[in-house]
């Protein structure tokens, strides 16, 4: 007998009115559940319609299926959000061609998360920065289906970030310029006080940073004064301005220097001020070099006119002198007028003597150079320097064994030493030591820079030292001056040292005072050196007494009194005379002439042509004759780079009627010059 199973499955007991009312809960429930989720897609749809940003949803090939207003509108240049529908993505996004390697609506498809991406988009010529997030937009089983991009636009961010970016290397120039400049920088606030400095601040100053932060700049100021005036240039700038100026300044040490600042004005976007910078440098050195230079340019004028003058006190002289010596001539047996005009002689040759000591510092002299040795000369000297400076005072002579030779007039040289020696020796009251010494040295670029005018070079030093009672700032700065003295009335003429700057400078030399005060001095000369042979001394001229003149001289002179003695002395001697005032009336007269005329005796600066002008156009028209220059004041006319041309003669004024005539016969009848014996004048 089969048996019957029992089913396990439970039998539905509830009636039907309980399943209807539990299908009328789920649907309540499903109803609600649809409303909230409408609401949130309303939501999301407002959002993504409405947001400042463009979305565009993408299928799996990468094609456009929908986008916003704000996409269509701002970055497609459409208000009709379809024109893009179905559009590959990087025509849309990058519009480019071709498929982008970093597609940003690929992305998603890839990774199933979110990603962002920079882009820059070329819109109607105009280059856009945008951002894009990508977000995938998966199905109930996790499956990205699609993806949206979201883009902003973030131009005016990019443009700050540049901004940023270039204000970042604008400092860092800044800061590098700061760091690196070797002029020290500082910068304050509106009312001076310190704020910033460099590290050539701290080089310059001798103070760091720290120590003067916060302080007012007076500090670096060695017056108030400045720091008040220069505060009030300040205030008076306008726009971009700089005030600049010279000022004493203070370093950490106390001690003063010359600066140069240069200030301005430090003012926001808004034209407010808000601080000052400035600039400083030492120019204590170039204020050195300047002051030299002025005092250079100074004994340069000085000198231009200590011979102007003597050029015209020379032809005063010149006649005195002459008709002096006439009048003595004719005066030999008249014992008391002879005594008058002998008095009247030798007050002219004092005169001539300081006319001399003018032409000497002018460097218009012409002096006979020759090959010298210095030694010799100081040894030759020592006798009687020891006897001029007396007893109390010990005279040491120090000299170098191989010295150098130099160019130069002996005579002169001597002149040098002895107004050194005496100038030492009246800085000694109470006695002391005085040293002379000699050596070769050799000028380096820096020691020329540091002296206008000196060049470097192989020279022979001639230094006069004492230890007398110094000098300050103030002498030193007027030393070579002519008449410039610290003597008393009637002790000094003040001529001495100008006297020794001229014939140094006229012999191609330097000079240099070094001295203190309660220390001493000491000159130093350095002439240049030569490689030649000693020479020898010029014999002295023998005297002419005898009239032996026989040809004829064209006597060329504006000085009418000059003029009409020389052709007295000169007819007196036998020769025959033409005279003429000027250039033109001498070319005529060589023109016109019948005769030969043997020599031209011409001055060498007149109004007009100079003399060696009319040497030039007179010889034109006669080869044959001979030229004569007479001058108390010798220029580029007859002078070439300080040396008198070969074959060129000179009658220096003042001169006598004996020195005339023998100059003039010398000229009708040269002699071989001598090949150790050379002319010249400064090379100034």
């Amino acid at each position: 007998m089969k048996s019957r199973s029992l089913s396990t499955r439970p039998r539905n007991t509830e009636s039907p009115q309980h399943n209807a009312r539990e299908c009328d809960r789920r649907l309540r429930l499903l109803d609600t559940q649809l409303q909230v989720l409408e609401r949130e897609r309303q939501k999301l749809s407002t959002i993504v319609s409405h947001a400042d940003a463009g979305f565009l949803v993408f299928d799996q090939s990468l094609h456009v299926t929908w986008v916003n207003n704000i996409f269509a509108s701002r970055f497609c240049l459409s208000e009709n959000p379809n024109s893009v529908l179905g559009f590959p993505c990087h025509q849309v996004l990058c519009r480019q061609s071709v498929t982008c390697e970093e597609c940003p609506a690929a992305r998603p498809f890839r990774s199933g998360i979110v990603a962002h991406h920079e882009l820059r988009q070329e819109l109607e010529g105009q280059t856009r920065y945008l951002y894009a997030t990508s977000m995938p937009i998966k199905s109930l089983r996790g499956v990205v289906e699609q993806s949206m991009v979201m883009l902003q636009d973030v131009s005016q961010l990019e443009v700050l970030r540049k901004s940023q970016r270039a204000l970042g290397e604008s400092e860092t120039r800044y800061r590098n310029l700061f760091n690196s400049s070797t002029d020290a920088v500082i910068v304050t606030n509106p009312e001076r006080s310190i704020v910033d400095a460099n590290p050539a601040f701290t080089d310059l100053f001798g103070i760091s940073l720290d120590e003067v932060r916060g302080q007012p700049t007076l500090v670096l100021y060695a017056e108030q004064a400045d720091f008040a005036s220069f505060g009030t240039a300040l205030a008076a700038l306008q726009g971009d301005n700089t005030v600049i100026r010279s000022l004493r300044l203070r370093r950490k040490t106390g001690e003063e220097f010359l600066g140069e600042v240069a200030a301005f004005q430090l003012k926001d976007s808004g034209g407010q001020l808000k601080g000052y910078v400035g600039l400083v440098r030492d120019i204590s050195e170039r204020g050195r070099l300047e002051a030299r230079l002025r005092q250079s340019q100074k004994m340069e004028a000085i000198g231009r006119l200590a011979g102007g003058v003597a050029h015209d006190f020379n032809n005063l002289l010149t006649i005195i002198l002459g008709h002096t010596d006439l009048l003595l001539s004719k005066l030999r047996d008249d014992k008391s007028s002879r005594k008058n005009a002998e008095q009247i002689a030798s007050a002219g040759e004092r005169a001539a003597a300081l006319t001399r000591q003018l032409m000497a510092f002018s460097r218009k002299q012409i002096l006979p150079h020759t090959v010298l040795d210095l030694n010799a000369i100081a040894h030759d000297m020592e006798s009687m320097l020891r006897r001029l400076i007396g007893e109390d005072v010990q005279l040491v002579t120090v000299t170098q064994p191989d010295l150098g030779r130099v160019l130069a007039d002996r005579g002169q040289i001597e002149q040098v030493i002895m107004n050194l020696v005496v100038n030492a020796r009246d800085a000694m009251p109470n006695g002391g030591k005085l040293t002379i010494e000699t050596a070769n040295v050799t000028l380096g670029e820096d020691y020329a820079l540091d002296r206008p005018g000196a060049r470097p070079g192989e020279y022979v030093m001639l230094a006069v030292s004492d230890t007398g009672v110094g000098m300050d700032a103030e002498t030193k700065a007027h030393l070579f001056e002519p008449f410039f003295t610290t003597k008393g009335r009637g002790k000094g003429t003040g001529l001495g040292l100008a006297t020794v700057y001229g014939i140094v400078k006229q012999s191609n030399g330097y000079i240099w005072a070094y001295s203190e005060p309660g220390h001493g001095a000491t000159f130093k000369i350095h002439f240049p050196r030569v490689w030649e042979d000693l020479g020898t001394p010029e014999p002295p001229a023998k005297s002419v007494s005898a009239p032996s003149g026989t040809e004829t001289v064209l006597v060329v002179e504006d000085d009418e009194s000059v003029r009409k003695l020389v052709r007295s002395i000169l007819e007196a001697d036998g020769y025959t005379i033409l005279e003429a005032t000027d250039s033109t009336e001498a070319i005529r007269i060589a023109r016109e002439h019948n005769g030969q005329v043997h020599l031209l005796l011409t001055d060498v600066i007149m109004p007009g042509l100079s003399g060696r002008e009319v040497a030039e156009r007179v010889s034109s028209l006669r080869p044959d004759i001979k030229i004569l220059y007479m001058s108390g004041y010798t220029d580029e006319a007859i002078v070439r780079h300080g040396v008198l041309e070969a074959g060129i003669a000179l009658l220096q004024k003042p001169f006598t009627p004996d020195v005339l005539k023998r100059k003039v016969l010398e000229a009708l009848h040269p002699s071989p010059p001598r090949p150790d014996l050379y002319t010249s004048t400064s090379l100034a």
